[in-house]
């Protein structure tokens, strides 16, 4: 994966994307030094998604078979993740 700095994809970043779109490659930006973003193919992105969402119905399933079958609103676990993502918990 090759790896730019953030000036340099702001300075290419229509051919860096036409990269990304055609040949399905992927690119790190870095800032300062350290990575920052990557540019992927959108592709990848709504299977990133997809899993995402996969998983969190599985951990949805998890903690209501945890809570001997208390349904949990949808409302109430997205609330649960955040409040855990704030605190670092995984």
């Amino acid at each position: 994966m090759e790896t730019v700095s953030l000036v340099e994809a702001r300075n290419h970043l229509g051919q860096l994307v036409g990269r990304v779109r055609h040949g399905h490659e992927h690119i790190l930006i870095s800032e300062y030094g350290k990575p920052a973003a990557a540019l992927v193919p959108i592709e990848e992105l709504e299977e990133l998604r997809r899993l995402r969402d996969e998983a969190d119905v599985a951990e949805a399933r998890r903690r209501e078979a945890d809570r001997s079958g208390t349904p949990l609103s949808h409302d109430a676990f997205m609330a649960q993740l955040e409040d855990e993502d704030r605190q670092g918990v995984q």
